[in-house]
């Protein structure tokens, strides 16, 4: 009682000194947790507000005190992810490249293999480039604005709006730079509006008013059936350096399409030795349609003798069957470093899941996926993509099929080549076209 009492006391000193005084803000949330350890959800939140105040330091020290307890792995693969946050990835060139919603800091490990093979293909079509990232404030889409910007913008109407969303140097980052681009991966969605994705795409839209080379590319755009679907396709055809990464999103707004650059990493070597079922939850799935997925992949893996590995986003919708997890020596994550989520789905012989990313890491990986269907169409198309997907929904005979996955042994057909470096440098070299002004009609 008394040290719950404490532990309290320094949840409420930490968040009054979140503001003013990083040193006495984390110093009180490792009491806190000192305190009152058993409370996973307080722990884990802990963690979580170290890294969003990038002090990776302090939230390696309390990773490493609860690896101690850590039997279902989850501090050890979190203490990777923190571990390659602190690494940094600093690039210095000639040419200065602004990436702008750069997702390369999330907890998801699917916003980092995207975000990082993107980087990728822009350091080899410019290898003198120095990358800079800006990351988006989700809050710009719930902020009102005095004005609109869908209809006719103007400049100090963009710039307000750039500002709110990408922070208060983002003006600078695209005056300083030579190439902007913009990554939509992972932030929109059916509830955008249309003033939320105007504010997205401020980035370019500046950046084509003070004529500068920029390029919109990896990412999945919703498809609308009302006012925001006019207004993007008037958007893109202005903007005209635009590529979707799924080739739905592609054919209906008429762009180029650029297979998701997660694909673009190099897969690492061939396991001999497989035992586990990969385990994710979907994509804005609400915890009962994950709980179904859990159930599902749990069967299969009773059925196969195999390890549950459950390494996703939103794991805490799996937090009731944590010790039945545990309990077939299996593995119970949120998220790890890209090497190790990468060696611990090498080690997996299926992966069962809504994770749009998880499903191609388990591709790169050699791992065949049963994909949920989920509230985006990113997962239907990419069942068509790669061999090694097969769609899926709660009525779908999860046992049968799997058995069929896990008894096919042909090889997987290799996947298109990409063209990033083609289209960045296409881009670059032709730059914007003349500033204009979008307008209705």
């Amino acid at each position: 009682m008394i040290s719950a009492i404490i532990s309290s006391f320094h949840w409420r000193m930490a968040k009054t000194h979140r503001r003013t005084n990083k040193e006495k803000f984390a110093s009180h949330l490792l009491k806190a947790v000192r305190d009152r350890p058993q409370n996973d959800t307080k722990v884990r939140r802990a963690v979580a507000s170290l890294i969003n105040e990038r002090m990776y330091g302090n939230a390696l020290d309390l990773c490493q005190q609860l690896l101690d307890r850590d039997v279902a792995q989850y501090w050890t693969t979190y203490k990777s992810f923190v571990e390659e946050l602190s690494r940094g990835q600093t690039t210095e060139g000639r040419i200065k490249v602004a990436l702008f919603n750069d997702t390369d800091f999330r907890v998801n490990i699917g916003c980092r293999l995207t975000s990082q093979g993107l980087k990728r293909s822009i350091l080899r079509a410019f290898p003198d480039a120095a990358v800079t990232s800006a990351s988006f404030d989700f809050a710009a889409f719930r902020k009102e604005f005095s004005s609109s910007i869908v209809h006719r913008p103007k400049a100090t109407e963009l710039e307000e709006r750039l500002l709110a969303a990408y922070g208060e140097t983002a003006l600078d980052t695209i005056a300083g730079s030579d190439f902007i681009l913009l990554q939509p991966e992972g932030s929109l969605d059916d509830e955008t509006s249309p003033e939320g994705l105007a504010t997205f795409f401020t980035p370019v839209l500046v950046a084509q008013r003070l004529g500068k080379p920029y390029a919109v590319l990896n990412g999945t755009i919703p498809i609308y059936r009302d006012e925001r679907d006019d207004y993007l396709h008037r958007l893109f055809k202005s903007l005209r350096f635009v590529a979707a990464r799924d080739e739905f999103s592609a054919t209906h707004y008429d762009v180029t399409f650029l297979p998701d650059a997660a694909f673009l990493r190099i897969a690492p070597d061939d396991v001999v030795h497989r035992d586990g079922c990969l385990i994710t939850t979907g994509a804005r799935n609400r915890a009962e349609d994950d709980i179904e997925i859990f159930k599902s992949a749990l069967a299969v893996c009773d059925s196969h003798s195999l390890r549950p590995v459950v390494l996703t986003r939103a794991a805490d919708h799996f937090a009731a069957f944590e010790r039945e997890v545990i309990s077939r020596g299996g593995i119970f994550a949120e998220t790890a470093s890209i090497e190790m989520a990468a060696d611990i789905i090498s080690r997996c012989r299926l992966h069962i899941g809504g994770r749009y990313h998880m499903a191609i890491f388990s591709t790169l990986c050699r791992v065949p996926t049963l994909l949920f269907d989920v509230r985006t169409h990113k997962n239907q198309w990419l069942a068509q993509y790669s061999p090694l997907i097969r769609l899926v929904d709660p009525k779908s005979d999860i046992m049968s099929m799997a058995g069929s996955l896990l008894d096919d042994d042909s090889p997987a057909r290799p996947h298109p080549p990409h063209d990033y470096e083609g289209f960045l440098k296409h881009a670059y070299s032709l730059g914007t076209a003349p500033a204009s002004v979008l307008k209705t009609g």
